[in-house]
């Protein structure tokens, strides 16, 4: 068998390639239109869902979220450790009133460091970077799986925060 049996004309090319195309868009098509006539809950992000979708993990892991009026009444309660999911370089750049650092990726570590300021029953508000972040999510579920049971999230975290004239601390002081 050689590949000469194989050649196309150019005719059978444009007819083949045309049905590639074709096929592609009604895929295209069916794709669209299945994802429409989806749930809510199952249906897949497009860009102006995605900014909830930290929302809809954070109800399916069973943790409540708050917003700006929250999280300024959080900011003010002597009472509600702020607690920051990013990096330690960026909390240092800019962070809530009264947040610490606990980045995820050191949890074990640090969470040592603030014994003598939480009890299981501490009002804790954890948030990260923005709406695309899902560090404080991921800090949620893991400081309720250590005990603690008054947790919120701040999905639109520091972004939301500073778009909204929040005030800003920088450097390693609370």
């Amino acid at each position: 068998m050689t590949l000469s049996r194989f050649r196309l004309s150019a005719r059978d090319f444009a007819q083949l390639a045309g049905d590639c195309i074709l096929l592609l868009l009604g895929a295209s098509l069916l794709g669209l239109a299945v994802n429409t006539l989806r749930p809510e809950a199952t249906r897949l992000p497009w860009k102006s869902a995605w900014d909830r979708h930290i929302e809809t993990l954070a109800f399916r892991a069973n943790i409540p979220v708050t917003f700006l009026q929250g999280v300024r009444d959080a900011v003010a309660d002597p009472a509600t450790i702020v607690l920051d999911a990013r990096a330690l370089d960026e909390y240092l750049e800019a962070h809530l009133p009264g947040a610490r650092p606990l980045p995820l990726l050191e949890v074990e570590q640090r969470l040592i460091e603030y014994v003598q300021l939480l009890t299981f029953e501490t009002p804790i508000l954890v948030y990260c970077g923005g709406a695309d972040c899902d560090d404080a999510l991921e800090l949620a579920k893991r400081l309720r799986d250590y005990g603690f049971l008054h947790l919120t999230l701040y999905p639109g975290g520091l972004a939301e925060w500073v778009e909204y004239d929040g005030p800003t601390q920088s450097g390693d002081e609370p």
